[in-house]
């Protein structure tokens, strides 16, 4: 019965209810809805638990405010990530410099670290040990699985990931524009779960195609049709990323997820950044096992 973000918000606000009073309920002030939701709070739940905000600017009035009442909050500030918590703030150190942010070019990861830095200090770990942890934490492959993952394939640069959104595309082709060096092209892998109305399944293609990607290789998610015929959501994004003005000839077709990262592999050449989602849990251990060895 849940259809729309405002729904799905109060669903998640759940979580307040079992928040003790010396717990951290960490909200993002970045999110008008979020914001306008957090006031309501101790009507919903019958008390308020003290509330941690995170923002990209750490001395955003929401914030400021907030502190100046006694509240944690966490945010950048001067390219690093400051946390306000008690009355103490911790200075964790340059974004650029945590392997998550990918040089400070992934802002949602930005983001992602803020809420755990409040996450982490409202649980009791020295503010510390946060910086030390962020400081090396994303280094290796295996520290997030499926996330933002990174490889040099014959000079071209892969980044795996997990997007099925496309606020999540958007994220993962931000960072992989940002990557080309001088005359790189940008190649991606699109598919998208049949369980979807075939207007989200446009938009998905849609965001793709305002990064005016070099190749966008169709695949099959032959473990989601859900209920799609096979071929059925291909040919959606298809005439979608023509509609969004992508030539045909920058779009291949493929009915596996193996054989559309295989295509995207031989199509690049060094310079080239690809950003390759993949979802499928055998898929993606056989596309990792490739690029490591």
């Amino acid at each position: 019965g849940i259809h729309d973000l405002e729904a799905l918000a109060d669903v998640k606000f759940t979580v307040g209810a079992v928040v003790p009073e010396d717990g951290l309920l960490v909200l993002n002030a970045d999110d008008a809805m979020l914001r306008t939701k957090a006031a309501g709070i101790g009507r919903r739940f019958g008390h308020c638990p003290p509330l941690g905000w995170f923002a990209a600017d750490a001395d955003a009035p929401y914030l400021a405010a907030h502190r100046q009442n006694g509240g944690s909050t966490c945010g950048v500030r001067s390219g690093r990530l400051v946390v306000a918590h008690r009355g103490e703030e911790h200075d964790l150190g340059e974004i650029a410099r945590m392997p998550l942010t990918v040089g400070g070019r992934a802002s949602y990861n930005v983001a992602n670290l803020a809420a755990a830095a409040l996450s982490a200090v409202g649980l009791g770990v020295p503010a510390a040990k946060v910086a030390e942890v962020f400081g090396c934490f994303g280094e290796r492959v295996t520290d997030n699985p499926g996330r933002l993952m990174r490889f040099e394939h014959a000079g071209v640069l892969v980044l795996v990931d997990y997007a099925h959104n496309p606020e999540g595309l958007a994220g993962l082709l931000e960072v992989a524009s940002s990557l080309r060096r001088d005359g790189g092209r940008l190649g991606v892998v699109l598919g998208h779960a049949g369980n979807r109305g075939d207007r989200d399944i446009e938009r998905l293609a849609t965001t793709a195609a305002k990064f005016a990607p070099a190749l966008v290789v169709i695949k099959e998610l032959e473990g989601y049709l859900r209920g799609r015929e096979p071929g059925e959501v291909p040919r959606i994004l298809h005439a979608a990323l023509l509609r969004a003005g992508l030539p045909g000839d920058a779009l291949k077709m493929q009915s596996t997820e193996l054989d559309a990262v295989r295509c995207a592999l031989e199509w690049g050449r060094p310079g080239d950044v690809l950003a390759l989602p993949v979802h499928g849990l055998a898929a993606r251990a056989t596309v990792l096992e490739s690029l490591q060895n």
